[in-house]
């Protein structure tokens, strides 16, 4: 058995080793130490000027800026003095700021600066209220970007020129909580722009928000307030989209509801949230889209209003008329209204469920002109529920099981 160095002989020897180290952290190429700082906040950043004298000036010209004024809580001259002193010989990858708003000024001068750096990616998101009123901007600075994300912000009326005009690559519009505002039409049009988010926007114009895409293949709309309406033109590329009217601040007419749905005639996959009876009825058949290329429905709190759950299975079978290709279909707590679950908790109070056992409704899905509907390329349904006291989810599926032999019925509760 080999025997123990002496305690000295070690330490020598590791004396020796930390004399002779080779500063590896200042031996990375400059590419992967500007991937790394694009993962830190700001501050830390700036710090990394203390490990060596190499990276003294290598957090001036990290391509990514996070500059979160909530987090790290420093005094606002360091913002200022970070964009002030960043190297701009070169165009910014990724600018994002994070804010509370407590000096306008401040965060008008930060947010000019960091554009004026011509990034690819622009994220502002203000955190509170009032909302932020969004500079005008010299239209040149915008000229690489692809990724835009504005929370909070007041658009003003020269948002949608800003937009149209010089933003020839975006690709990724998100706008939460964002006022279109001014005495002009609003509208979002873009050439390039291949997915969209508006999450609980206002238009507080009197003009319909007018959104022309053409290249869009994904579309997330939830409603916030549109006065005047929304609409959208030329989704001839539209392959995803999601529409969510459930928490608008006053119902969406299912005339709206049906003029949305008629513009997403290419998707394949819909997801649709708080949609109505009549907003989904293809009384006039000859007006109302076929969807050829959708392969998923998913709905989300529809068909929640008063009708009979008969002709709530009406209208599910008006629409899905028009969607001959269809492959999957999704039920989220459906059908079902918070009244019918009251009244339900009544009555199971006064009566027993053994009564439930003596005879079983026959409910089926029947088209318009009393033909029984059929969809010959559905796989699967997927209901998902939350309660069913009075078995009207039995009869739901029950009849869906019997007009739609040769699709799977998954159940699911939450």
């Amino acid at each position: 058995m080999a025997q123990p160095e002496p305690m000295a002989k070690r330490s020598m020897a590791c004396s020796q080793g930390v004399v002779g180290a080779v500063d590896r952290l200042s031996a990375l190429p400059d590419g992967l130490i500007h991937t790394v700082f694009s993962f830190l906040p700001a501050p830390e950043v700036v710090r990394t000027c203390l490990l060596s004298r190499r990276w003294r000036s290598l957090w001036r010209s990290a391509p990514c800026i996070n500059l979160d004024m909530h987090d790290f809580g420093i005094p606002v001259d360091f913002a200022t003095k970070l964009l002030l002193f960043h190297d701009n010989t070169s165009s910014l990858g990724e600018f994002r700021l994070s804010s509370r708003i407590y000096n306008q000024r401040h965060v008008d001068q930060w947010i000019r600066r960091g554009i004026e750096y011509c990034p690819s990616v622009l994220k502002i998101l203000i955190l509170n209220f009032p909302r932020f009123k969004f500079p005008p901007i010299v239209g040149s600075n915008f000229c690489h970007l692809k990724t835009l994300h504005l929370r909070k912000v007041d658009l003003g009326s020269h948002f949608a020129g800003l937009l149209c005009s010089n933003c020839p690559v975006v690709e990724d519009l998100e706008l939460t909580s964002c006022d279109f505002s001014g005495n002009s039409s609003q509208g979002i049009t873009s050439s390039s722009l291949k997915n969209l988010a508006l999450v609980y926007c206002l238009n507080s114009t009197d003009y319909s928000l007018v959104i022309t895409v053409p290249s869009l293949a994904n579309l997330r709309l939830i409603y916030g307030c549109y006065k005047s309406g929304i609409s959208l033109c030329k989704m001839d590329s539209l392959v995803k989209a999601e529409i969510d009217v459930a928490e608008y601040e006053t119902t969406l007419p299912q005339h709206s509801q049906r003029e949305l749905l008629c513009n997403l005639y290419n998707v394949t996959s819909l997801k649709l949230v708080g949609f109505e009876v009549e907003g989904m009825l293809n009384e006039e058949s000859d007006k109302f889209p076929i969807f050829h290329n959708m392969r998923t429905l998913d709905l989300h709190s529809c068909f929640l209003d008063d009708y009979e759950l008969y002709e709530k299975l009406l209208a599910l079978g008006s629409f899905l008329c028009s969607v001959p290709c269809l492959e999957k279909l999704i039920l989220k707590c459906c059908m079902i209204s918070h009244m019918d679950l009251f009244v339900s908790v009544k009555s199971s109070i006064l009566s027993s469920d053994s009564d439930w056992e003596i005879e079983r409704k026959n409910i089926t899905l029947r088209r318009q002109d009393g033909k029984t509907f059929q969809c010959p390329k559905l796989k699967l349904i997927e209901v998902i529920y939350k309660h069913d006291i009075n078995h009207q989810l039995i009869e739901l599926l029950w009849s869906l099981g019997r007009s739609l032999p040769d699709a799977s019925i998954k159940l699911k509760k939450i």
